[in-house]
Formats: C-alpha cells, structure tokens, sequence
C-alpha cells in the first residue's frame, strides 16, 4: 500500500517546491488556476471542444515551466501516473502480437489524458474550486439537453448545437458516452445529497436531481443501470460509515420515481420505445438472436470472453479484438472494443493487462480518498471517489478507457486526487508523514 499512497514522495520537497513557485510567479499561479478550471469546464462540451480544452493550460503550463520545475516533477511523479506509463509500455509491447497495431496506437492515444494529473497539479491547493469547475462543466453540457428535448427552441443556432438522436436526449454527446459522463457526475453530487448540510445538501440534491433526468433522458440503458448500482452503493458505504441519513434515503427514493415522470415526459414516446425495444431483444437472445442492438453486446462480451480463454496471459494485443474477432467470425459484426472495459482489457492485453488496469482504479480510488480535506472542502471532497466509482461502473457496458470524452473525464477524475498535495496554509507545521490530509472522521452538523 506504500505505492498507492506515494510513500516515496519526499513531502518536505514536495512543499518546498510548491512554496518556491509561490513566491516567484504569484500571478502565474492565478492564471494557471484560471486555465485549468477552463478546461474542467470544456471538457463537457462537444468532443472537439474536448480536445482543445486542455490547450491552453498546456501552452501555459510550459510557458512558467522553469518556475514550476520542482512542482510538475512531483505531480507526474504521482502513483497513478506510474501506473499508467506501466500499463502503456505493456500495450506498446501488445503490438507486436496485434492483428491491428494502427488501431492500438488509437487506444494507446487515449491514456494521454493521464497527462493532466501533472498540468493541474500546480493548482492542486484549489482543489475545491476545480472540483466545483467540473460540476459547472457539467450543467453547462445537460443545458444543452435542455436545447436537445426542445428543438432548440425553434432557434436553429441553438438547434445546430446539439446531436439528434431520435428518441433520446444527449444534447452534444453521444448518448452512451453521454450516459456514462452522466454516471459518473452523478457520484460529485450524491455525498452531499446523502449526507450533507445546509448549502451542499441543496447543491447536492438539485445536482443528483439534474443528473438523473439526463440520465434517464440518454435513453442509454447501461448508464440507467449503472446509476442505480451507484447510489445503491453510495448507500451501503454511508451505512458501513454509520452516516447515512436514512429518512433522506426513503425521500431520494421517492424522488426518484418524480423525477423518472419528468424524464419520461420529455422523451415522449422514445422512452416507452426504448422500453419495448428492451423486451424485444430480450426474448430474442433468450431465441438465440443476437441481431439485436442489445444482443450484439452480448456477443461482443461472449467474443471478449473467447480470445481472453484462448490467449489468457497477453492476450490478442491493443486493438486486435475486431481484427480477432473477425477471423474467427467472418459474419460477425463487432464493434472496435467489447463495450466492457474489463472484458476488453483481457481480451487484448490478458491478465498482465487486467491486473496493470486494476492498479491505476485502486491508485484513483486510494488517493481521492485520503487526499479529501473534509474541514475545507466539505462533501464534495469526497465526490471525485464516487465519480470514480461511477465511471467504474459504466464501464460494465462501455469501454471507458477507450471513449475520448469519458477517458477525458478519468484523467481529469486521477488528477483532483493526487496521492499527497502541499499543505502550505495554518497545517504547514505538521509533520511530514504519510497519514491523509482528511481521514473519514464523520459529517459536522456544521458543514455546508
């Protein structure tokens, strides 16, 4: 556990650095906060704007590099990021035996967003402010289905903003992607749903809210499942941590079923079809039809679960699975990726690449679990664990390291959880140890 907690991580350097960058560049460490919450918040947006969001904090990130020097080696230095360089030198290597090594370099490309655990970690201080980036990101995107269930409307500016997906309402996602991004900020907001007070239970009440409605909204099945796995385990944990307030489980309960209403009413006729088209191609698998959009998933899980027996330990290689797929197959109709990422993981990177996967989640999840500050960041310290768990989650029905917006949102998630961050406030005098900076002491009546 030494390694996931960044045990090797010289604490008294770490701030030193920090304290150095502080007093040379003051002004730079403002605008490197603004840049980076910049990019929290386009992050959400359509995924060419997902692409560039980070642009400008990286541009700005090398123009104070020599003022920065000792702090940037400390955050790419962090567990995660270790990790993922492991994991990538393992698919890397998975080329030589890949029946399609130009589409592994596509999945490989999609660990880059790991780079932002280095790039925001000079703004690590606000980590309160970034976190509460992504949350304004994301109501930023569910107004856009907003513009989505409304036609724009009537406005065709407005209305060229957003994907049409007849029946479902993603706004500018696509909506599997965009039920999975939903998932996971679906868990920012359920701790202080649960159990927060004053302020953040209102903020964390309307955002659970908001989310559910899109979610329902996506018209994507998997995330539908997923959230409910969700705050089924948000419960459980509150219930292990005896914090849970029971009376708001029973009203977040009832909620749900007013709010399911709401979302039913704005897809119209698309959720029942979804519904019907559900039970169709249930009885059709139950047949031994996989034509079907949910039977295909299903074959493309069996597939997975076929080249993971017959090549166990290294599996067919980064970005083999269609390539196998369709040897084996000719009349199959796979997607690129298994559409679970730990199916896809073992298909084509066997259990070497499961067990490095494995690595860098309990990296995330240990880190944004110490590194919450409850004092200072009140519940919603803890949401990026429970976004993390979310995206988890999704990812029984989606590859969610291989989808550009949602690997985006992984790498954002890693980088507000470093293993250890600088305290340089009234804590600066504790000692240097390898305890966490918030440990799961309860909720105080008076957080908000």
């Amino acid at each position: 556990m030494g390694f996931f907690d960044g045990h090797y991580v010289d604490r008294k350097a770490c701030d030193s650095a920090f304290l150095r960058m502080h007093q040379r560049d003051s002004i730079g460490d403002r605008v490197h906060v603004i840049f980076a919450c910049f990019g929290l918040i386009a992050m959400f947006g359509p995924v060419t704007l997902t692409e560039i969001a980070f642009a400008p904090l990286m541009v700005f990130f090398f123009v104070r590099v020599l003022n920065t020097f000792p702090v940037w080696i400390h955050g790419f230095g962090q567990p995660v990021v270790l990790a993922v360089l492991a994991l990538a030198g393992w698919m890397m290597l998975s080329l030589r035996w890949s029946g399609d090594p130009a589409h592994g370099w596509d999945e490989i490309s999609e660990l880059r967003w790991f780079v932002l655990v280095g790039l925001i970690f000079p703004a690590i201080e606000k980590r309160k402010v970034l976190i509460a980036a992504m949350c304004i990101g994301i109501a930023i995107a569910q107004l856009a289905q907003i513009l989505d269930a409304f036609d724009g409307f009537g406005i065709e500016p407005l209305a060229n903003l957003v994907q049409n997906h007849p029946g479902r309402i993603a706004g500018w996602w696509h909506p599997v992607v965009g039920g999975s991004i939903l998932v996971g900020a679906l868990g920012l907001h359920l701790p202080a749903a649960l159990i927060g007070t004053g302020r953040s239970r209102v903020f964390g009440v309307l955002g659970s809210s908001a989310i559910i409605v899109g979610i329902i909204a996506t018209g994507t099945r998997g995330a539908w499942i997923a959230s409910v796995l969700l705050i089924v385990l948000s419960v459980l944990i509150g219930a292990i941590t005896r914090r849970i307030r029971w009376k708001r489980v029973l009203i977040l309960a009832g909620a749900l079923v007013v709010l399911a209403i709401v979302a039913a009413m704005l897809m119209g006729d698309g959720l029942r079809d979804r519904l019907d088209e559900t039970r169709t191609e249930l009885a059709q698998i139950m047949d031994g039809q996989y034509d079907s959009y949910t039977g295909l998933r299903i074959r493309m899980g069996q597939v997975a679960l076929e080249a993971g027996v017959e090549h166990p330990l290294v599996g067919v290689g980064a970005g083999g699975y269609q390539h196998w797929s369709n040897e084996q197959y000719p009349e199959s109709k796979v997607h690129a990726h298994a559409h679970n990422s730990l199916l896809q993981i073992w298909s084509t990177l066997g259990i070497v690449g499961v067990v490095l996967w494995t690595i860098v989640l309990i990296a995330m999840l240990r880190a944004s679990w110490r590194i919450w500050d409850q004092r200072d960041e009140g519940l919603y310290g803890i949401g990026p664990m429970f976004a993390i768990l979310g995206l988890i989650l999704a990812s029984l029905t989606d590859s969610i390291e291989l989808n550009t917006q949602t690997a985006a949102m992984l790498g954002a998630l890693a980088a507000l959880s470093p293993a250890y961050r600088p305290r340089l406030g009234p804590e600066a005098s504790r000692s240097h140890d390898n305890r966490p900076i918030g440990e799961y002491t309860g909720v105080p009546e008076s957080v908000e």
